[in-house]
Parts: C-alpha cells; structure tokens; sequence
C-alpha cells in the first residue's frame, strides 16, 4: 500500500515536472515596466520620500538612495549570474535552496510567499483609502469604506491574474508611463523654476550626508528596491530569457535609483534646504502633493491624487502576479496542493494559484474589517512588515549567491560576481539589524505588537525549514523537488 502510494507520487511528480512551467512574451521594457510599478513610484513619492527625508538623513537623502542602489547592483550581479547558470524557475526559492540547501530554501520560499502576500494587502488597504478619496474629491462622488474599493480592486485583479502575463503586462506599462511622466514634470518644473530659493546641490555635501540618522536613512533606502528581483521568477514568461531578464534587472535597479534621488532632490529645493526639515514635520502627509500643486498646477494635483490609486492598483497587481508565482512553484514542487503548480491549457498562467491566492485575501482582510483596524494603521504597519521580511529574504539571497559562485567558481568568472554578493551580504546584515532596532519606525507597532509582528516572520521562515526536515523524513520525494529541482 505504502509502495503503491509512493509510486502514484512519483507519477504525479514526473507528470507535473513536465507541464508544470508557464509562458509569456514579456520584452525588456514590460518586464521592466511590470517590475517597476510594483514599486509604485507614484505611492514613494508622495508617502514614503518625505519621511525618509524627516526621520533618515534629512537633505542628504538623495545620495543614500544612490548609495543604497550601488549596493542592490552588487547584490544583482552575484544574481543574474547564479539565475544563468541555473536557468529555473522559482524566484528567491530556487537560488536559495540552489545556494544554502532545501531546508534554507523552503523557508526563503515561505518567508517569500508572507512577503509579498503581505505587500499586496498593504497595496489594497493603501488603495481602498486612495480610490475613496479620488472618487469623493476629484469626482465628488458617494463616501464608502475602503474595504468596499479594496474588495474592488481585489475582483479586477483576480481577473487579470487568470490569464497569461502579457495581459498584465501592457496594462502595467500604460499605468507606469503616467506615472513617470507626473514624476518627471515634477522634477523639470522645479529645476526651471529654480526651487524655492535657486537651486542648491547641499544634498551632496559631506554636512548633508552624514546629518540625522543615517542608520535608518539607509534602511528606508534599501526599502526603495522593493521587487527589483521579481525579474528573475518571470524567467518563463519573457522572451530570450538570458538576454532579457539581465537588461531588464539593471534598468530597474538604475531607473528606480536615479528616479527616487533626483525626485528627492527636487523635492527638498522645492522647499529649500534650510525650509523642508520644517516642511515635512509640519506636513508630512501633505508636503509632497502641496509641492507639486505649487510647481506644476492643479491640474497635476488632480492628477496625483488619482495616480496614488492607480499607482495602488498596479502595485497590488504586480504583487499579485509575483505572489501567485510563488504559490505555483510550490505546488509545482508539491509542498502545497499540485493542483496549484498546473498552469492554464490556454493562457499558460498559474490560474489556480491566482484564485486561491484571492481567496485568502479575501479572508485575511475580512478578519482586518470585523477586528476595526483602523485602515492607515493597518497600510503601514503591513508596509514595513513587508520592509522587514524582505530584508530578510535579500540577506538570504545574497549568501545564497556567494556560496553557489564560490562553490561553482571552477567554470570560470564567479570570483567577482561572489565577492560582490558577500559584501552585499555584510551590509544587508547590518541593515537587518537596523531593522530589528527600529522595527518600531518600520511598522509603527510598539510593545506586545511590535514583538508578535518579529516573531510572526521569523516563525513563518523558521516554520518553513522544520517542514522541510519533516518532508525529509516522511516524504523523501517531496523534498527531493525543494526549489523547483
């Protein structure tokens, strides 16, 4: 009995190892695109800039973004090569378990799933908040709850997420172009009307700098790179893979780089370097959407309000489709139900994954409707327990990546990129441990909360390795497919 059991695993193993694989036809710019809008540039601008800016470094801000993508472009280099060589699907899961074996890489695998499952219920509460108040002020229509628009958006994306990439892809890109184009109106109106006091490069002096806390400044700035690695569990879905997801990485690491640093610098001169300090104390909520009525008009004003939806809803898509991947492998590997690991027989796209991912959404942000949470609290808290865990998930990465090179050096030209990786990881650890220290900042949650979030995420990872020592031990075959092996 117990052999006949085995032997239907190891045939729906073997049945799955062969149909369990996506397909799409992303290019350069929509993986780029689809990757950045995760990010929600428009939702950094307006909500996460002016606090790095009060509670980080103050006018040296925009030189720790440039300095904080300097060090995630290491981190990508170790990647994008360790990804080559593999050529698997899987994300995070994969090079993990590739790196530091299947019980590290079953937990970054569950700790990657809480991750992003987490950032798109903070993308839902942040756009249930938003659309409401698009609809009653731009459009002066009916006043509802956000979790009416948060259940919304939740339909629409469920939608989307059943067909192939390519779909999500080109609406992703037409949101992302809106957005990029406020941003840069923005930036090139207070550049031609000379800020507010001309236009002064402070932000780069030493003084500047190393002003404030530079600890904390550091870690909202690695927070700006939130999704650049989505690139690499898109690997199916995109043309020439090998040429694609390498130029696609280092446009997003470099265009979110460049983008954040001079929109924070036009920021801060907007106001001016002695005035903005006071500005975001005052106004922290309203500093960036005050700024940009003054510079680039009402109508631009309008404009954000909307686009802090829209660039909502493109984050809380994006996380979708990364998180239902991750559902998909580890059904594909058997750790959850097979049926989730099989993709569509037309569009190609992990169908069930997506459905059951919407379910639980559904669920979890009921019980975050019936227990009154208010919904500001409850976007940011979930925002900077996301911060958190993938903060975990890069230190793990980029010792996954070290190790493997090193490992694997003897095929030539892995010495660098693992160097890079490892120096990565010495910093990423550190920032882990700013982290830790100031988890209170990150989530605002204090005392018993605070401690309960900490322990959640790191049980959930932890969790995740015991339930691999437990496949070990009772279902060899599982085990034998950790991180889509």
């Amino acid at each position: 009995m117990s052999t006949a059991s085995e032997a239907a695993d190891a045939e729906v193993a073997m049945s799955s190892e062969s149909t369990a694989s996506l397909r799409g036809n992303m290019g350069v710019l929509e993986l780029i695109f689809t990757v950045v809008a995760y990010n929600g540039p428009v939702v950094v601008f307006l909500g996460f800039i002016p606090v790095a800016v009060l509670l980080g470094n103050g006018v040296g801000t925009p030189v720790t973004f440039l300095v904080c993508g300097v060090i995630v472009a290491m981190l990508a280099v170790g990647l994008l090569t360790m990804s080559a060589r593999l050529k698997r699907p899987g994300g995070f899961y994969a090079l993990i378990t590739a790196g530091l074996g299947r019980v590290a890489g079953l937990g970054s695998g569950f700790a990657a799933l809480t991750c992003y499952f987490v950032a798109l219920l903070s993308a839902y509460a942040l756009g249930g908040i938003a659309l409401n108040t698009t609809v009653v002020d731009v459009f002066h229509g009916p006043d509802a709850p956000w979790w009416v628009w948060a259940g919304l958006m939740l339909v629409v994306t469920t939608v989307l997420g059943h067909f192939n990439i390519n779909v999500s892809g080109r609406i992703l890109t037409v949101f992302l172009v809106f957005e990029l184009v406020l941003m840069i109106a923005y930036d090139i109106s207070v550049l031609a009307k000379g800020g507010a006091h001309g236009i002064g490069f402070d932000s780069f002096t030493p003084d500047q700098i190393f002003s404030g806390s530079i600890s904390v400044a550091f870690l909202f700035g690695m927070g700006l790179f939130g999704g650049f690695e989505a690139t690499v569990i898109f690997r199916d879905e995109v043309r020439k893979p090998e040429r694609t997801i390498p130029v696609a990485t280092y446009g997003v690491v470099a265009l979110l780089a460049g983008l954040y640093a001079v929109t924070a610098w036009c920021f801060i001169n907007s106001y001016g370097a002695a005035a903005v300090m006071g500005a975001v104390d005052k106004n922290l909520v309203g500093a960036s959407t005050s700024s940009i009525k003054e510079y680039t008009g009402q109508f631009a004003y309008d404009a954000a309000t909307v686009m802090l939806f829209t660039s909502s809803f493109a984050l809380a898509l994006a996380a979708h489709n990364i998180t239902a991947r991750y559902v998909f492998n580890l059904g594909a590997d058997g750790i959850f139900s097979r049926s989730f690991g099989q993709p569509h027989e037309r569009h190609v796209s992990p169908h069930r994954a997506s459905l059951a991912l919407s379910v639980t959404a559904l669920l979890v942000l009921g019980i975050f409707v019936a227990a009154d949470v208010p919904e500001g609290d409850l976007y940011a808290r979930l925002a900077g327990l996301y911060s958190y865990a993938f903060v975990i998930l890069l230190v793990l990465v980029a010792l996954a990546t070290g190790v493997y090179l090193l490992r694997d050096r003897v095929h030539g030209k892995a010495v660098g990129p693992a160097v890079a990786s490892l120096v990565a990881f010495v910093v990423l650890c550190v920032t882990l441990v700013l982290a830790t220290v100031n988890f209170d900042l990150l989530t605002g949650a204090t005392g018993t909360l605070k401690n309960v979030l900490i322990i959640l995420i790191w049980g959930v990872t932890l969790g995740g390795g015991a339930f691999a020592l437990y496949l070990k031990r009772n279902r060899a075959e599982v085990y034998n497919s950790i991180g889509r092996q």
